[in-house]
């Protein structure tokens, strides 16, 4: 099942506005659902394992462990879970798009949208510049452990003038370095060109695309339905 990078960045702002506004359980195991799916349909199983556990646990602390609690401590136990939940559907479908979209397949999907250039020349050298920090982060990582040196809490706190001097000088002179590279190798390829840009990637509206826009439409009507109806719809939070 293959979405436009646009239907993701569309569903995600959907989601999150509407999640916040929404006062139904049941319509917030909706939105945790959905991007649940997409992702064992990618066999990307363990963010949604990690993920939907954390929602479970969250849900059983509302639903089981808050009635018991002083009202006091009940309260903010409550706001809690409720508010960190809320955040779950939106962590996952940003998850979703970083995992599940090309960086090429995104800039050409952005490219469409007649964007301000200084918006996407930021953007395009943002989404290469924290994957090689990345990459470059385990790099030094790796040769920290082959000086003997762990980075941990114990370590840090053991060594703090090693860790500063192994670790972060080296990352600020590498994090100056990358982006530098990322620029250049950006300005060489064109990336500033005022013109129409060509692309190898196909970036188009599919049917699944249109399903799921139709899907998101529904569960905000759902919202809206459930908010002017003062929570007719099943398990809300405020009954």
């Amino acid at each position: 099942m293959f979405l436009d990078p646009r239907t993701k960045l569309l569903i995600l702002a959907m989601t999150s506005v509407s999640v916040f506004l929404n006062k139904s359980i049941l319509i917030e195991c909706i939105f945790v659902s959905i991007p649940s799916i997409l992702f064992a349909q990618a066999r990307l199983f363990r963010p949604v394992i990690k993920n939907v556990a954390i929602f479970i646990v969250l849900l059983l602390i509302q639903l089981v462990a808050v009635p018991k609690l002083p009202v006091a401590a009940g309260g903010i136990v409550y706001m809690f879970a409720v508010y960190v939940r809320k955040l779950i559907p939106c962590l996952l479908l940003g998850l979703l798009l970083i995992r599940t979209t090309k960086v090429s397949t995104f800039l050409a999907a952005i490219s469409r949208l007649h964007l301000p250039k200084g918006f996407t020349i930021a953007l395009s050298i943002a989404l290469r510049y924290f994957p090689t920090m990345t990459e470059e982060w385990g790099f030094i990582k790796d040769a920290m452990s082959l000086r003997g040196i762990s980075f941990s809490k114990v370590g840090l706190l053991m060594h703090p003038v090693k860790i500063m001097e192994y670790v972060y000088v080296p990352m600020l002179v590498s994090a100056s370095k990358i982006s530098d590279e990322i620029t250049q190798a950006a300005i060489t390829r064109g990336i500033d060109h005022v013109g129409r840009r060509s692309s190898l990637e196909t970036v188009e509206f599919r049917i699944w695309d249109v399903v799921f826009i139709i899907v998101y439409i529904g569960i905000i009507a759902l919202v809206v339905f459930d908010l002017v109806r003062g929570g007719v719809l099943l398990f809300d939070y405020f009954e």
